[in-house]
């Protein structure tokens, strides 16, 4: 635009003389310049923003090849740390096989080394097999000799056998001639070791040890007889129990809980189940009622009581089937003669007989044979026929395979691991006073006169408490009242 200035003075001072065509053609010219230019920048800006447009393109594109440069590089990195992996892979896996090789080389020269231990080995094996089937064969020969020369001993034995076996049967057949043979035998056993005193004694001339030598032997036959006396007591006693069966419940027995004089003690068996200081304190009821719990728990009671109270259980059961039952064996204690009770009922008898023993005990024929023999007895004392009078064997434990057999032969019945039961243990009985009035007394299982007591009659009964008995009208005995 400064450039146009000098030429629009000029024409202002020419203006007058040239005309105005001229400043037409000049301000026509002047807008043609200022079009082209207006035209050119607008080719510039679109060119501008062409190349913008372009750039931001070529922009955007590097980007995306720099971006896809950098995830190759990435993956040709993982590549190449994968490769070095395997590659260190492939040393470690390289060295261990070298390692491994070595080893089996090692190995081979060990296996060689072995292998040919082993040959000479099998050599010194292959020369001792060649001189222990020589050694072998001549054992093989001397047992042979030997064999047939035991077999000529055997022979001997087995006469000698025979003929000491034959001795033996005649003389048991005896036992008067056994038992004291027997017992003669365990006098000598019993008493070898004073004959080694006296053989360590029996040498040279000397004249007290020869009076020591006889004063020994003279002791050991003394001895040996006082043995062979009490042997045969003890062989005739075994002989006799299985005889008579009801030995053995004599022989268990202690005497001085049967009270077989009759005599009423002083002391209450009652305090010894009470401490001082109960006896003090609680009522006679009380007393009593626990005196009562303490004996039913009780584990010390005496054999004569375990079974009595099993009788008494049993004898219970029989009861409530409405069945009339005789307490036999515990008012009679020794001399039951294996009639524990004798249970009625109309026409029919039952003797039973009650076992209650330890778990591991058995019973055996004997005890069957008993009982049948006091049926038979019962039956003939009191005139009746066998058919109705039938022997039951009650007992907690099990009958041998030769007990149940001779049962079932005899027709006794078995009951078998019958188990001691709750039962009622008070007797209350009605006797009679010193003026012959009627005494309603109860008695308790640690009383002296409960077994000799019979519940018979009308109006007695078994109790299970002591209240059940004195609400029905019974009392304890004046000894043990508290009002005596």
């Amino acid at each position: 635009m400064d450039s146009f200035m000098p030429t629009l003075e000029l024409l202002k001072e020419l203006y007058p003389v040239f005309c105005l065509p001229i400043i037409v053609f000049l301000l026509f010219l002047l807008v043609l310049s200022r079009l082209k230019r207006r035209k050119i920048a607008e080719e510039f800006e679109n060119e501008k923003r062409e190349l913008e447009a372009v750039a931001r393109d070529s922009e955007r594109y590097y980007k995306d090849e720099i971006t896809a440069l950098g995830r190759d590089k990435n993956q040709a990195l993982l590549g190449v740390d994968s490769l070095a992996r395997e590659l260190q892979k492939a040393r470690i896996q390289s060295r261990e096989q070298e390692i491994r090789l070595g080893q089996a080389i090692k190995d081979n020269k060990q296996l060689s080394f072995e292998a040919e231990n082993l040959r000479q080995e099998k050599n010194q094996f292959l020369v001792q097999y060649q001189n222990s089937i020589d050694a072998v064969r001549k054992e093989v020969s001397f047992l042979t000799e030997q064999n047939m020369l035991l077999t000529e001993d055997n022979q001997k034995l087995q006469r000698d056998n025979e003929v000491h076996a034959n001795s033996l049967q005649k003389l048991f057949s005896s036992n008067l001639e056994a038992m004291p043979w027997l017992a003669g035998m365990m006098g000598d056993y019993l008493t070898y070791d004073i004959e080694v005193l006296a053989k360590h004694l029996d040498w040279g001339s000397n004249v007290e040890r020869m009076k020591k030598v006889k004063s020994i032997r003279e002791i050991r036959q003394e001895t040996k007889a006082r043995i062979a006396e009490a042997k045969v007591a003890v062989y005739e006693l075994e002989y006799a129990k299985t005889l008579f069966p009801a030995l053995e419940d004599v022989l268990d027995t202690d005497y001085k809980g049967l009270n077989l004089d009759g005599k009423i003690p002083e002391h209450d068996k009652v305090r010894d189940y009470l401490s001082k200081e109960e006896w003090a304190e609680l009522s006679e009821q009380e007393r009593n009622q626990l005196a009562l719990d303490r004996y039913i728990e009780s584990s010390h009671k005496s054999k004569w009581q375990i079974g009595r109270d099993y009788e008494l259980s049993v004898a219970y059961y029989y009861a409530k089937k409405g069945c009339e039952v005789d307490t036999f064996g515990s008012y009679m204690k020794l001399e039951d003669l294996g009639r524990d009770l004798i249970v009625k009922r109309g026409n029919l008898i039952r003797i039973v007989q009650c076992k209650y023993w330890a778990q591991k005990k058995e019973i055996h024929e004997k005890h069957l044979f008993q009982l049948y023999g006091t049926v038979v007895s019962y039956c003939i004392e009191n005139s009746l026929s066998q058919e109705n009078v039938k022997g039951v064997f009650v007992t907690n434990i099990t009958l041998s395979s030769m007990a149940r057999q001779c049962a079932d032969r005899l027709g006794i019945i078995v009951k078998e691991r019958f188990a001691l039961r709750e039962y009622p243990r008070i007797k209350c009985n009605i006797g009679r006073n010193e003026l012959g009035f009627p005494t309603k007394i109860y008695h308790l299982p640690m009383d002296q006169q409960y077994d000799a007591v019979k519940i018979t009659k009308p109006g007695e009964c078994f109790a299970f408490t002591v209240k059940e008995a004195e609400e029905k009208g019974f009392r304890r005995a004046f000894r043990w009242h508290d009002s005596n």
